[in-house]
């Protein structure tokens, strides 16, 4: 099994406790994939976001010998050769339906499901990860879906979360759903010894809130 780690966003760049566990658990640093959400018509977008996050590592002293984005700019044998490649992989955020659907038809979601380093999902990343992709309405998807995922962690969740503006929806598929609650500047890891958490995260359950962090 890989490393896990499961985010939100960091607008401020990465926080120095959340930098220290990177390098901690980064031992590998040869290789970095961004694989972005949008693979087709998006590629600025894209690109500025991928000098953005590797900046925030550079920021920080991590710094990798090569990067470099995986979207429609490859084949899908080049983009399974590339995550096959790398030491870290970084699922973005952005639409987290598409980023799913193009994972699919680039053949990559056996290849992140096999990968044995570390896969490191923000935002639409990180529900995609998930076993169950729980897409609510009120986290800003155009309606709410749930399906069937990459399945590398047992966990859904609901990033950007904010304690005091919790949806009547999230409330309810609380009753069918385990879903954690990840703030902005936290992070979840998952890995063979279980689950660690870092940063403001809550655990919403049969309609109830409870901070685990």
């Amino acid at each position: 099994m890989g490393l896990y780690i499961l985010t939100s966003m960091f607008e401020s760049g990465f926080p120095d406790d959340i930098a220290e566990l990177f390098r901690q658990r980064i031992a590998r640093r040869k290789s970095f994939a961004f694989v972005a959400s949008e693979f087709r018509n998006f590629e600025d977008k894209t690109d500025f976001y991928f000098k953005r996050f590797l900046n925030m590592f550079e920021e920080k002293n991590i710094r990798f010998e090569k990067a470099f984005v995986v979207d429609g700019r490859m084949t899908p044998k080049e983009a399974q050769d590339a995550v096959t490649r790398a030491d870290v992989v970084w699922l973005s955020g952005g639409d987290t339906l598409a980023q799913f659907k193009y994972l699919r038809e680039y053949g990559l979601c056996g290849v992140i499901r096999r990968h044995e380093g570390v896969v490191i999902g923000m935002s639409a990343g990180s529900i995609n990860l998930a076993r169950i992709a729980v897409c609510t309405a009120s986290c800003g998807h155009d309606r709410q879906q749930i399906y069937d995922a990459l399945g590398c962690v047992d966990i859904s969740v609901e990033p950007h979360f904010v304690r005091d503006r919790v949806s009547p929806e999230l409330l309810d598929l609380s009753r069918k759903y385990v879903i954690y609650g990840l703030c902005d500047d936290s992070v979840i890891i998952c890995s063979d010894k279980g689950q660690e958490f870092f940063g403001e995260i809550y655990k919403i359950s049969d309609g109830n809130i409870e901070r685990v962090r």
